[in-house]
């Protein structure tokens, strides 16, 4: 990067790209539009290309963007560590980072995240795992630091949350390998299968549908939850066929306690958003939680 690159245009940036829109950064950082325009006009000159797609829906990255806003993602979160980190060497108690997380992930993912935020000095980490409307509740009232979840519930909470998608997670199916080998075959046209879902509401359970329809598959349901540990203890049991993300049944899957039938890759995404108030915390600690929990 060059060498006069302005690091306070470059945190307008970072608060312009999570904010998602200029007014809502605008507000965020007590800046009238144009003159936040005009900082992140001079951040791009600085850097010699376009950092942001202006569009009907709001900004986009650009290319380049994504690259400056990965690194963004990695200055603003070690410096809020750095400053948490002098806190507590001046004996400062560890600030609480309640984490939420929707039991649609399943602990294996819950535990990605519990390991960011449980790197972050004088950091203590509390997590409530619970179903979504559950999660959401906790954060309309606050309750709650960083959510994770498989879904944007901001147009739900309405102003004062700010969402990220922070990736996909791919998702195959898995069921106990005497069940698997029952089967004889996954999927096939006209075959019944037993099937262990998420709820109707959970947005993937859709295109699970459809893509059992459009081989042929007769699914026959024997359980249906938002709940991925149980539908996954259902499946070591034998109880049925269960689409599962791919970090959730990663554990089984090398250990032999559940087998992969059906392709290795079906075209089926799990999303996981990350949502948390959009205002700065004037705690450093909470600041780089917010940042780590927002990494891809």
């Amino acid at each position: 990067m060059p060498t006069d690159l302005n690091y306070h245009h470059l945190y307008y940036f970072w608060v312009c790209a999570r904010a998602g829109r200029v007014t809502a950064a605008a507000q965020e950082l007590h800046l009238s539009q144009s003159a936040l325009s005009l900082q992140l006009k001079s951040l791009e000159r600085s850097l010699g290309r376009a950092l942001l797609d202006r569009t009907r829906s709001g900004l986009e990255l650009t290319a380049g963007g994504r690259v400056v806003f990965e690194h963004c993602e990695k200055i603003f979160a070690h410096g809020a560590a750095l400053s948490a980190a002098l806190r507590a060497g001046a004996g400062a108690r560890p600030t609480e980072v309640r984490l939420g997380v929707s039991s649609a992930l399943g602990s294996e993912a819950a535990l990605t995240f519990i390991d960011r935020l449980t790197a972050i000095p004088n950091a203590a980490v509390t997590v409530y795992v619970g179903p979504r409307d559950d999660i959401r509740e906790r954060l309309a009232r606050r309750r709650l630091d960083v959510a994770v979840l498989g879904v944007d519930l901001t147009a739900q909470l309405g102003a004062g949350f700010r969402a990220r998608r922070v990736g996909t997670l791919p998702i195959q199916f898995v069921a106990a390998p005497a069940l698997a080998e029952s089967l004889g075959g996954f999927p096939r046209s006209g075959q019944e299968a037993p099937m262990l879902f998420r709820t109707q509401d959970y947005a993937p359970r859709r295109e699970v549908e459809r893509w059992l329809r459009e081989r042929g598959v007769k699914p026959v349901t024997v359980a249906e939850s938002e709940d991925t540990d149980l539908l996954q203890t259902l499946a070591r049991r034998g109880r049925g066929v269960a689409a599962l993300h791919k970090t959730a049944a990663a554990r089984d899957l090398a250990s032999g306690a559940l087998v992969r039938v059906g392709p290795a890759s079906t075209g089926l995404q799990h999303e996981v958003w990350v949502i948390t108030p959009s205002a700065e915390s004037v705690d450093p600690v909470l600041r780089a939680a917010a940042a780590a929990a927002l990494r891809p």
